[in-house]
């Protein structure tokens, strides 16, 4: 595999509004490392995906990396990652609100800096000529190219995250009784968990919190109600859990930027 790095400038709109892809490349055999302390500007996720190495930065200590694993770079943070007797890595370099957003949504943790265990596609290498051609090609194309392939990487990073399992299902009995009238206690309850472990499973899975998942069920189920069914709007609100038809609407209306009757009257079939 012969080693290679590509950098671009991308578009500035999509650096201020959306995701840039600002370099890729593949490296395969020793690394020493960057004598400690670097920081960069901009996100990285590092795949390794054959061989072993170490992470280090002051806020998580040094953690072993042992393919196959992702690392997560966040801007600014101190950081160091080598690999004495060699592994093979892909990594991108990117910017922008998106990937702020996916932060914010949890997909990327600075808790976790490295993923032990990810499940990285067999076309991994086939993505990585796919994202340097596209940052070898000028034009605003390329970019949306090279952005979108860089998104997908984004979500392949967390693919094989640890106790997914057992998040994912609080996260469905959280759903399952989201339109009852329950404290996070009760919700905890119900979906077999402590309270805490509620709100560290929500957290993972969501990147929000027990309430913010709830009423994002509400309105999500609101929304098929409207759009499938002759349901008035104050049984819409009963059935997904609110008894003040209101305020439903007025909290339907800051969620999905119209009114329930306006959202019925655009998507109904």
């Amino acid at each position: 595999m012969t080693d290679w790095a590509i950098y671009s400038q991308s578009h500035p709109l999509l650096a201020q509004h959306g995701l840039a892809c600002l370099g890729a490349g593949q490296h395969t055999g020793p690394s020493p490392g960057f004598g400690g302390g670097r920081r960069l500007s901009d996100y990285a996720i590092v795949f390794v995906s054959s061989g072993s190495g170490v992470y280090r930065d002051p806020f998580v200590g040094t953690i072993a990396v042992e393919a196959p694993a992702t690392i997560q770079v966040f801007p600014q943070r101190p950081h160091d990652y080598a690999s004495p007797r060699g592994w093979t890595e892909h990594w991108v370099l990117c910017s922008g609100a998106t990937v702020a957003a996916f932060e914010g949504m949890g997909v990327l943790d600075r808790r976790r800096p490295v993923q032990p265990g990810a499940r990285l596609p067999d076309e991994l290498p086939g993505r990585f000529r796919s994202l340097h051609d596209a940052l070898g090609r000028p034009g605003w194309r390329a970019a949306v190219d090279a952005s979108m392939l860089t998104q997908a990487l984004l979500a392949d990073s967390v693919a094989g995250r640890a106790s997914s399992t057992a998040g994912e299902a609080t996260v469905a009995a959280v759903q399952a009784d989201a339109a009852l009238q329950l404290d996070v206690a009760a919700r905890a309850s119900l979906a077999g968990v402590s309270v805490s472990t509620l709100r560290d499973h929500v957290r993972e899975v969501t990147g929000g919190t027990p309430n913010e998942l709830v009423i994002g069920t509400r309105i999500d189920r609101a929304c098929g109600l409207l759009a499938s069914t002759t349901l008035s709007v104050q049984a819409v609100a009963a059935s997904v859990g609110y008894d003040d038809p209101a305020y439903f609407s007025r909290l339907f209306t800051q969620r999905v930027g119209v009114g329930p009757a306006e959202f019925r009257k655009r998507h109904r079939r």
